[in-house]
C-alpha cells in the first residue's frame, strides 16, 4: 500500500496526538542542512549533514531552508480545536513541517481532554515561516511568551491567531492600531490588557499584512488554506481542500 497516496488531512489531528512527542532537534538543524521532505511520517523531523536519501522513507533529501516551518503555540488551558485544526491541516498538506512549541517541554492538557508535549521549546525551535497562536487564557502578561511572540512574528511570513490568541498578540504589541475580531470577553479585557488594539464584536475575520486573525476556530480552515496557497501554491491548497472533503472550486 502506498501510504503517501492516502489522504491524511482529515486524520492528521488524531495522528498528531497519538504519536509520541518527537525529540527536539533545533541545535542539530543549525548544523545539518538537509532533511526528508514533508511526507506524513515522523522521519521528516530528522536532519542530515549532506544530501542523499532519507533513512526512514527513502525519499530524496531537500535543503532544510526550502521547507516552510510552521509552529503552533501550546499553552495551559489552550483550546483543543484551535490547536488541532490548523496543526492537522498544515501537517496533512505534506507541504510544510508543522510542529508544536512552548516555553518548556512540559505536558499540557488541552480542553481537559488531551495531554500533549511540545516538540520544541522556544530556545530549540527553528525560525518559523508560519506562527499559529491558538485561543488560550493562561498566558496573558507572561513576558517570556510575549517576547518569543515578538521575535517569531518579526521573522514569520504569516501569523494566524484564533480567538483569545489575538489578545496575546495584541499584548505583545504587534497589533498596535489594528482592528481585530472580538467576542464580549475580548472587547472588555482588550481595553485593559491591550488598549492600542481595537476588538470589534461584529468582526469575524481580519487581515493585516502577514496577520490572519479569526474570532473562532471555524475561521482557521479558510485561513490555513489561504496560507498554504501563498506558501506552496494554489494546487497544494486545492488538493488539501479536496482531502478535507470541501469539494472543487475553493
Amino acid at each position: 500500500m502506498d501510504l503517501h497516496a492516502l489522504p491524511r488531512a482529515c486524520l492528521a489531528p488524531l495522528a498528531l496526538v497519538l504519536l509520541p512527542a518527537l525529540p527536539a532537534r533545533a541545535p542539530q538543524d543549525g548544523a545539518r542542512a538537509f532533511q526528508c521532505p514533508p511526507c506524513g511520517s515522523a522521519c521528516h523531523f530528522t536532519s542530515y549533514d549532506a544530501a542523499g536519501s532519507c533513512g526512514g522513507c527513502g525519499m530524496a533529501l531537500v535543503p532544510l531552508a526550502s521547507v516552510p516551518q510552521v509552529g503552533v503555540l501550546l499553552a495551559p488551558d489552550a483550546d483543543l480545536l484551535s490547536i488541532a485544526l490548523p496543526l492537522g491541516i498544515f501537517a496533512g498538506s505534506d507541504a510544510v513541517r508543522a510542529f508544536t512549541v512552548a516555553d518548556a517541554r512540559a505536558k499540557f492538557r488541552a480542553g481537559d481532554a488531551l495531554d500533549m508535549t511540545p516538540q520544541f521549546t522556544f530556545a530549540e525551535a527553528p525560525a518559523l515561516d508560519v506562527l499559529v497562536v491558538p485561543s488560550t487564557f493562561g498566558l496573558f502578561s507572561d513576558e517570556l511568551v510575549l517576547e518569543y511572540l515578538r521575535r517569531a512574528c518579526a521573522r514569520a511570513k504569516f501569523v494566524l491567531a484564533l480567538d483569545a490568541g489575538t489578545l496575546l498578540l495584541a499584548q505583545a504589541g504587534v497589533l498596535d492600531g489594528a482592528t481585530v475580531p472580538g467576542n464580549r470577553f475580548l472587547v472588555e479585557r482588550g481595553k485593559e490588557l491591550a488598549p492600542r488594539t481595537t476588538f470589534e464584536l461584529e468582526l469575524r475575520s481580519a487581515r493585516h499584512g502577514k496577520f490572519l486573525l479569526e474570532r473562532d476556530a471555524r475561521g482557521a480552515l479558510d485561513a490555513v488554506l489561504e496560507i498554504l496557497g501563498q506558501l506552496a501554491g494554489a494546487e497544494v491548497a486545492e488538493r488539501t481542500a479536496l482531502e478535507l472533503g470541501l469539494g472543487e472550486g475553493r
